[in-house]
């Protein structure tokens, strides 16, 4: 009798749990802050809140016991004249701090895909609005 292999660990114990995420999320973020075309939509944001709401996001997003207690992403974006060009730069943004990281490219994948679910909501549009 052979004996059940161990449930699979969540991607947010993959990458290293909360000291990981927390990790990935300022390094993330100084990248962003760094990039001319990103960093204005910033102007106005208490990085302490950014950090905490994305932390939340992000550990939510890969499965960690971590709730996400921001404003709906729709809601939050909405009206800040965020396009298609600045999804690309965050996602380029986001790929290129994952990298750099010790992760598996499966893993690294697997992110990105789950971050590009909520794309329709980062730019407040619908499918019906061409």
């Amino acid at each position: 009798m052979s004996t059940p292999s161990p449930e699979p660990a969540s991607l947010f114990e993959r990458v290293g749990g909360e000291p990981a995420i927390r990790g990935l999320v300022q390094a993330f973020y100084d990248r962003v802050l760094s990039d001319p075309q990103l960093a204005p939509f910033f102007t106005h944001t208490s990085m302490e809140r950014l950090h905490r709401m994305q932390f939340e996001f992000f550990s939510a997003a890969l499965g960690g016991p971590v709730a996400y207690t921001g404003l709906p992403i729709a809601y939050a974006h909405h009206g800040r004249g965020i396009g298609p060009a600045h999804i690309s730069r965050f996602l380029d943004h986001l790929l290129a701090t994952l990298q750099e990281h010790d992760l598996r490219e499966q893993d690294v994948y697997e992110i990105i895909s789950r971050i590009n679910l909520y794309t329709t909501d980062l730019t407040a549009r619908t499918p019906t609005d061409g």
